[in-house]
């Protein structure tokens, strides 16, 4: 299982770091400019295969990729003054190849004295060479090779084929491309799974499944029932039972159902799932908690920061510098109604030892922006539903867009004083691979859908205004266009590497939480 998990986890980052690298490198050598190595993946190479200039590679480490593009660096030269090198010459006496091995049969071998191998303006390239004391210049071709040893190869740089030579517009493209394929991807990822996702019937009420162990399979419902009755509330719509839902104030509540003209009455247990806190009064094999305030199961900060367990009992709450007896589930749902952020007290006893713990809830306001429900309370019904080809058509257009505005939420939420969210929440490599893990088991579709939503997460997070990523590049051409001026190549690489550094520091920090969460859960 681990295994078929770990295969479908560098799959789906495979899959979303190509397009987004492919985007970068088409519009790069739409533009002219040299790409010497196109590699999915970071670390060391396990399959590199040369095509024309450009060195294809998969290197071990899934977690990233690039395209190394000519007149990225301060210099390309791989030469320097008083270097001895070798070169090959063709009949003109022209040099098509520089020698930097000693295996390497070469035409003539010399110490540099000086050099240009860049041409502005196309100016002819030359290397002068010390040949036993002789000087000898000789012109370079503008398609010579470097001869790094017997396997390697790199094409040297001239202007024309110089990421910096090019206009600004074309710049701006090759750098804006990868975050505009991740974009691309999710859409038609999403267009997908727009044809199997069903149009639901939101004027009926009439059951269309029911899941295993669920509360509603409990008392005995099926699909094509229809739901009458919720706490003597009426329903006649699905939308009637999703707002009564969402406003109940109870567990366990009467229910009311028909099936073939027949009306039966029954009490049913929820599932209450309160997602600000991390608990759920659902246990194991279809038991959900009621009558006894025990925890079903934990999860998210109530697992990994305030260590609570399934089975703890829960005594009371304390918050706003009151205390809340608890004696039920109704009073822990009531409790959440009222408290909807800050930070709570929880008094339990496991083990027939009272103990405390205290966390910081994540708020109703945080959990509704990045569009869920702080407090979920459900039957394990779903309504009835019909292939719908506007429904269809619109599904990729709108999920796009709920997708972005989680993602940039999420980023706002994170510099958020009040909201208590950082660095700490986020997932890093292996918080991911835990998510693969757990959507796998859903089913194709939803390995599709998690494959769009991590395509826009990239996309946008690659799209933020910080040296190292393309948001920060991009920056740097707007400042450019404004000044009419290139900033400073070597300024410009100073920031890109510190930051660069302090990206891994954090990514280090992010994967270090992942192992704990992962030891923790």
């Amino acid at each position: 299982m681990f295994l078929l998990n770990l295969i479908v986890f560098v799959l789906v980052l495979g899959v979303i770091i190509l397009i987004h690298e492919l985007g970068h490198f088409y519009f790069a050598k739409k533009s002219g400019i040299l790409c010497h190595e196109f590699s999915i993946g970071m670390g060391p190479a396990l399959y590199q295969k040369r095509k024309g200039e450009t060195i294809y590679s998969v290197r071990a480490i899934p977690i990233g990729g690039y395209v190394s593009m000519a007149g990225e660096s301060i210099t390309d030269a791989l030469i320097k003054k008083t270097m001895v090198i070798g070169v090959q010459i063709d009949e003109m006496n022209r040099i098509k190849s520089i020698v930097l091995n000693e295996e390497t049969k070469s035409d003539l071998i010399g110490a540099v004295i000086d050099y240009d191998l860049y041409g502005k303006d196309q100016s002819k390239l030359f290397i002068t060479l010390d040949i036993q004391g002789e000087q000898k210049t000789l012109e370079v071709l503008r398609d010579a090779i470097y001869i790094i040893n017997e396997k390697k190869q790199m094409w040297i740089t001239p202007e024309e084929k110089s990421f910096e030579s090019k206009t600004l517009s074309q710049r701006f493209m090759v750098i804006f491309a990868g975050p505009l394929m991740n974009f691309i991807l999710a859409f038609l990822l999403f267009l997908i799974v727009g044809f199997f996702a069903f149009k639901p019937n939101l004027d009926s009420n009439v059951v269309d499944s029911v899941a295993e162990l669920s509360p509603a399979h409990a008392i005995g419902l099926e699909a094509e029932d229809q739901i009458t009755m919720i706490d003597g509330n009426v329903i006649n719509s699905w939308t009637d039972l999703s707002n009564v839902m969402q406003s109940i104030d109870k567990v366990s509540f009467p229910i009311s159902f028909t099936r073939a003209g027949t009306v039966y009455n029954k009490d049913v247990t929820a599932l209450v799932i309160i997602q600000m806190a991390g608990i759920t009064n659902a246990y194991v094999d279809g038991v959900y908690y009621s009558d006894a305030p025990i925890i079903g199961q934990t999860f998210g900060r109530a697992q990994s920061e305030a260590g609570l367990e399934s089975q703890d009992l829960i005594v009371s709450f304390e918050a706003n510098g009151m205390t809340y007896p608890i004696l039920n589930w109704n009073d822990i749902l009531l409790f959440f109604r009222d408290i909807t952020s800050g930070s709570i007290t929880i008094n339990y006893i496991r083990d027939g030892i009272l103990n405390e713990t205290t966390y910081d809830l994540i708020s109703q306001n945080a959990l509704e922006k990045l569009g869920h429900q702080p407090i979920l309370v459900q039957l394990g019904v779903t309504a009835t539903s019909d292939f719908n080809l506007g429904y269809t058509l619109i599904y990729p257009f709108r999920m796009v867009y709920d997708n972005t505005m989680q993602v940039l939420n999420t980023i706002g939420l994170l510099f958020s004083p009040s909201e208590k969210l950082g660095v700490g929440d986020l997932s890093g490599p292996i918080g991911i691979f835990t998510l693969v893990s757990q959507t796998r088991s859903q089913g194709f579709l939803a390995i599709v859908s998690f494959t769009a939503f991590l395509s826009i997460n990239i996309g946008l997070l690659n799209l933020l205004p910080i040296p190292a990523l393309d948001g920060g590049r991009l920056v740097f051409l707007g400042i450019e266009a404004v000044t009419r001026k290139p900033l400073n190549k070597r300024i410009e690489n100073m920031v890109n590497q510190t930051m660069f550094i302090l990206l891994m520091v954090l990514f280090v920090f992010v994967t270090y939480n992942d192992i704990i969460r992962l030891i923790k859960g």
